[in-house]
């Protein structure tokens, strides 16, 4: 048999690359957390600290409904000992990877006390998301005794960001020239709630993939008569059709971004992410 020689700068490289992408322990050591959307994980990471390993299988851009995940990532749910989902019908699919003995916690159920369920985008209400991270909280609790009070402790903190930005936050909105807007997809009710600001209309509804053409006549026709002129759209979204309705309505088209993206350095973690969406909106209001 012909013996094969590895070079020794190719056995450095293989070593280099695991040694940098390897978690600094053992993902075995440690419960493995698996959450669907990007947003969800940050919220998680900052709670988790290094007594737990949480991870997000849903890139972002993907559609969270049709998503299927890559062979390595279904491979690594089969070891998590717990799942934070949002709703059974958003990302439930999810659990078919799980090993049985994993615990499933969603955002939004009756078990989490809440009322919400046509909307799965509770994340974009930074006052929903001190309950997500406290949800969170109790979960890991639940799979890592030991550590509750590390949790707790991390927990704590967290809140204290989250309320200084649901301020700062609360500041941009507070002298728009404008507090209505018309949303593209079903996705900034929970943001508008918060700071009292009016959806004018929804295009399209949850769980569906286009309009009648009746609701965007009555949407135009409110929008003229309270003089709407904001348009909001997903980041990445076609927007032709968008424009023909700012058209109509004499309205301009901002784009905010509901996922989140790591390497986008505006808009990498949550906080940042709802500081822009925040900071964008609000300039178009005025």
């Amino acid at each position: 048999m012909k013996r094969i020689v590895v070079p020794a700068a190719i056995i450095l490289c293989v070593f280099w690359f695991y040694s940098c992408t390897k978690p600094g322990r053992e993902i075995s050591d440690v419960p493995g957390v698996a959450v669907s959307v990007f947003p969800v994980y940050d919220i998680a990471r900052n709670i988790c600290g290094d007594k737990a390993f949480p991870f997000f299988v849903i890139p972002a851009g993907a559609d969270p409904h049709t998503f299927e995940p890559l062979p390595s990532v279904a491979s690594e749910l089969r070891n998590v000992s717990l799942f934070i989902g949002v709703t059974r019908e958003f990302d439930g699919w999810i659990e078919r990877y799980l090993p049985e003995r994993a615990v499933r916690r969603y955002l939004i159920s009756p078990d989490a006390g809440s009322t919400h369920t046509a909307n799965p985008h509770i994340w974009l209400s930074v006052r929903q998301a001190e309950k997500i991270a406290a949800s969170i909280a109790r979960s890991l609790e639940m799979v890592d005794a030991a550590n509750i009070g590390y949790y707790r402790k991390n927990l704590a903190a967290y809140l204290n960001k989250l309320n200084e930005l649901d301020k700062t936050i609360a500041g941009l909105f507070k002298n728009t020239r404008s507090t209505s807007f018309i949303q593209w997809h079903e996705a900034w009710n929970y943001l508008a709630a918060d700071y009292n600001l009016t959806i004018a209309g929804t295009v399209q509804r949850e769980g569906s993939d286009r309009a009648s053409v009746r609701s965007i006549k009555e949407i135009v026709d409110r929008a003229k008569r309270d003089r709407v002129r904001v348009i909001v759209v997903s980041l990445n979204a076609e927007i032709k059709a968008a424009l023909v309705l700012a058209n109509e309505i004499r309205g301009t088209v901002v784009r905010l971004d509901g996922i989140g993206d790591p390497d986008s350095d505006d808009r990498s973690n949550y906080i940042k992410l709802m500081l822009y969406n925040a900071q964008t909106l609000a300039a178009a209001l005025r």
